[in-house]
């Protein structure tokens, strides 16, 4: 049998117990978010000290570290690291929480100048998991909040930026960096799959916008796709000439319109998936329809009752090349 557990420290301080947990992780959000409600009065544990009743919201303050860990019979997984965001004083007392982009809100920056985009995230303070070679052109930032720059490099160069559970941080082209991957069956370990479509591709109406950036700052466009088809962009850096990106949106535009999956499947906590991991589905009644998805993000809820996992899947994965953590 299967008994739910969790493992919450906030600010040092252990939860004996909560009524819910919900953490939201995407590689299209800088920052991870969870919301902890708990008591107003609670149980709290710490190290060499008996449990106490306490009034909660006194014995937390904004900025606090967090770590939660949830699972099932004891065992164990961390779900989220970070820091107190705010609190929201109602019952149950409600405890937001971010990732490591909390910090990036409380230190500026200041560039000028040629620089890399490696560059620019360590003059941020961060720690760099993984970045996609890119040289910028004129990045001038006037004593900016990192978290400021972070946003600009992720809309002026369509980067996917995010922070993983050690506050490393990630920002490459979106499904660059491709993790472990985890097994899913419909109709037997996954809980719903209502919001889960297939399509073909000939029905995908879509449209290619590619931009190249350019070190210097230049932008080149190529477009490919129907004129009514729904438009994405797509982000390229340094190409030889237009018709070279052209063939790139092209290629795009093929790898996008694949028979098969979108959407969500919700399941049960385990087994455990995360952004940036493959989604392997396999359906028993239609196997032609079996395949391999990149996870986009993840939405985990835990508490009285129950405790789910829901997962978007982006495009599907034709070969895997892993990018190590």
């Amino acid at each position: 049998m299967y008994v739910l557990c969790s493992n919450i420290t906030i600010g040092g301080k252990r939860f004996a117990g909560v009524h819910e947990v919900k953490i939201k992780r995407s590689i299209h959000l800088i920052g991870a978010t969870a919301s902890v409600k708990v008591p107003v009065t609670a149980v709290l544990r710490q190290e060499g000290a008996p449990p106490a009743y306490v009034e909660t919201a006194q014995a937390i303050k904004v900025g606090d570290p967090v770590d939660i860990r949830l699972g099932y019979d004891g065992q164990y997984k961390t779900e989220f690291r970070g820091y107190v965001k705010q609190l929201n004083l109602q019952t149950p007392l409600e405890i937001i929480c971010e990732d490591e982009f909390y910090t990036t809100r409380r230190r500026n920056v200041t560039l000028q100048g040629k620089t890399t985009l490696a560059a620019v995230l360590k003059a941020c303070g961060l720690t760099v998991g993984y970045a996609t070679t890119l040289t910028l052109g004129a990045f001038p930032v006037d004593n900016k909040p990192a978290a400021w720059v972070l946003g600009k490099l992720q809309t002026e160069y369509g980067l996917a930026i995010w922070f993983d559970l050690e506050g490393r941080v990630y920002a490459c082209e979106p499904y660059k960096v491709i993790g472990e991957t985890v097994k899913y069956r419909l109709r037997y370990n996954v809980v719903k799959d209502d919001d889960l479509k297939y399509q073909r591709a000939e029905d995908v109406k879509l449209k290619i916008k590619a931009i190249c950036i350019y070190k210097d700052g230049a932008k080149v466009e190529a477009t490919i796709g129907p004129k009514d088809g729904t438009e994405k962009k797509l982000y390229f850096y340094d190409v030889a000439d237009q018709n070279e990106l052209a063939a790139l949106a092209a290629a795009e535009l093929k790898r996008y319109s694949y028979d098969g999956y979108s959407g969500k499947i919700t399941t049960f906590l385990q087994p455990y998936a995360a952004p940036c991991m493959v989604a392997e589905i396999e359906d028993e009644v239609y196997h032609q329809r079996d395949g391999r998805y990149y996870i986009e993000s993840v939405e985990t809820t835990y508490g009285t009752n129950g405790a789910r996992r829901t997962m978007e899947i982006g495009i599907k994965i034709l070969s895997l090349i892993h990018i190590s953590e």
